[in-house]
């Protein structure tokens, strides 16, 4: 027999004669045991296209160094040459039959219709099962016949019948449709990445690409253009090949922000457009991880939220039709540290979201903070405004003073007024000449506005009526109040009694908390009066 080194040897002068004129040589298999690979390259680690039994002919198209381009039974791929002979090797076993291979490496799901699938030790029916893997899992392929496939599931190895299959490498350039509400179509292969649009369960795409966590696809954005982008393997159940429910129309979605940048301290404002009668909500995740829980939401609604950290945000808007028709937008901005530190607002808004992790004694500012903030805003008045009266201090510094019920104001601000050089009274004054006499003097004053909750009164109005009121929770005092309206300045030198909040110059509501942000207004001074203030005289 012929071996094939010579062979080899053979080759070369024949192509060294035909000046690498093209050409095709008989030549056989001969391996020790078993089959001989064909793959995609000229690489060891390229695709196993086909198996060739030990001793079958071949056609040699072309030599590359120690890799042999061959043909067989119409099949063309690559070989190490030190496997191929010019004369047939004795005792070939010819009569083995051909294994087609269809996917080396990759993933694929598992396809039953129903129960789970048996994973065993052999390519054998009868062979013993080592475990068994649910309907619809995702298993690891290390080989794919059109019979049997070699696959990883939960750290063990084993075969499955690959009629069960659904493998990557088939669902490539197949037009499928999300199983469930819907799915982000992102710019690049991560969840932080940009999102190019979202497709429902009606709307059409092509897989391009499967890798391990990404699927990348083609479909057409909410403007009818077409995009590639990619969408997450850990979002799909399941692909399907037929369009889902939420046919027709498609489901208004959108969230419109003010910026896409913001320093740390800063707000962000926010409007909602979604169908009238669907299911709308919002929610925030920073880095991927929610950070505000869904909140329910309609169309036209505009709010605002304030981060407490940098890092990258995605604001989500679902909407969910009656009909089953569902859909998301998504947008992402970024918030950036400040290195300079946010400067002190004129009005602390109490229920803006970024008390909710500021302690105050066994509670925090955003739920216990109304009468810290009160002091703090009568500082900032007083011309005492500093580091250390802005409220988050002010809550460390005398934590002492929050019981069950609350805050005991009146100790509170003694102890401030010796801190800070202000002087205070012990009982409270009713009297509203003294007020009007207090105000005069420079003075301003805290007093419980409603039941549960504190604000300042920091100035008289020019026709000496009414009071200028800093509130750091007016949600509270809109919902609370009796026998009393709110007023805000009517342009034409007089007062007019507000309807909602929103009325009221600088309202934000912030979502997160669901209630309005601080705001300034006026109550008729008999109101303030009834209550009773506590002075705070410079």
């Amino acid at each position: 027999m012929k071996k094939t080194g010579y062979w080899i040897v053979s080759v070369c002068l024949l192509l060294c004669a035909c000046a690498c004129a093209a050409f095709a040589e008989p030549a056989w298999v001969e391996t020790e045991k078993g089959s001989l690979n064909v793959r995609s390259k000229a690489n060891s680690k390229s695709t196993v296209v086909i198996r060739i039994p030990n001793g079958s002919q071949v056609e040699v198209l072309e030599v590359k160094g120690e890799w042999s381009r061959i043909e067989y039974k119409g099949k063309k791929g690559y070989v190490k040459s030190g496997f191929l002979s010019d004369e047939p090797p004795e005792g070939a076993e010819t009569e083995e039959t051909e294994v087609l291979v269809i996917q080396t490496g990759g993933f694929a799901r598992i396809n039953t219709q129903s129960g789970a699938l048996n994973v065993r030790k052999k390519a054998d029916a009868k062979s013993v099962v080592v475990t068994q893997v649910p309907n619809d899992a995702r298993v690891e392929v290390q080989e794919a016949t059109l019979q049997w496939s070699s696959i990883v599931y939960g750290g063990k190895t084993g075969y499955v019948q690959t009629q069960y299959l659904m493998l990557d490498s088939q669902m490539i350039g197949k037009t499928v449709y999300p199983d469930g509400d819907y799915l982000y179509v992102r710019k690049e292969e991560s969840a932080l990445s940009q999102s190019l649009t979202a497709v429902n369960a009606a709307q059409a795409m092509t897989i391009l690409n499967i890798g391990e966590q990404w699927v990348k696809v083609e479909c057409r954005d909410n403007a009818g253009e077409t995009v590639q982008g990619y969408v997450s393997m850990s979002d799909i159940s399941k692909w399907r090949e037929t369009p889902g429910r939420a046919q027709g129309e498609p489901v208004l979605a959108q969230l419109t922000l003010s910026a896409e940048t913001l320093q740390l301290g800063g707000k962000l404002d926010a409007v909602v457009r979604c169908e009238e009668n669907a299911d709308c909500s919002v929610r925030v995740l920073r880095n991927g991880r929610t950070v505000m829980d869904s909140k329910t939401v309609s169309s036209g609604t505009a709010f605002s939220y304030r981060p407490r950290s940098s890092g990258v945000y995605q604001m989500e808007l679902v909407v969910r039709r009656a009909d089953g028709a569902a859909i998301g937008h998504e947008v992402r901005f970024t918030v950036e540290e400040n290195a300079a530190g946010a400067a002190a607002p004129e009005v602390y808004s109490q229920k803006d979201g970024w008390w909710l992790d500021k302690k105050y004694s066994r509670s925090n500012l955003d739920q216990s903070g109304c009468a810290i903030f009160t002091l703090s805003h009568a500082l900032q008045r007083l011309g005492k405004g500093s580091e250390k009266t802005a409220p988050d201090v002010l809550a460390r510094t005398y934590p002492m003073y929050l019981a069950e019920s609350g805050t005991v104001t009146g100790n509170l601000l003694a102890a401030a007024g010796r801190d800070f050089g202000f002087r205070t009274e012990k009982d409270k004054i009713s009297d509203a000449s003294r007020i009007v006499q207090g105000f005069s003097e420079g003075a301003v004053f805290s007093f419980a506005i409603v039941s549960g909750h504190i604000a300042l009164a920091a100035g008289l109005s020019e026709d000496g009526t009414k009071v200028h009121i800093v509130d750091s929770a007016p949600s509270a005092t809109f919902e609370r109040i009796e026998n009393a309206q709110l007023y805000i300045e009517d342009g034409q030198g007089g007062y007019r009694a507000v309807q909602s909040l929103w009325e009221i110059p600088g309202a934000a509501y912030y979502l997160e908390t669901g209630q309005f942000g601080g705001l300034e207004y006026y109550l008729d001074l008999d109101y303030v009066a009834g209550r009773g203030v506590r002075m705070i005289h410079p």
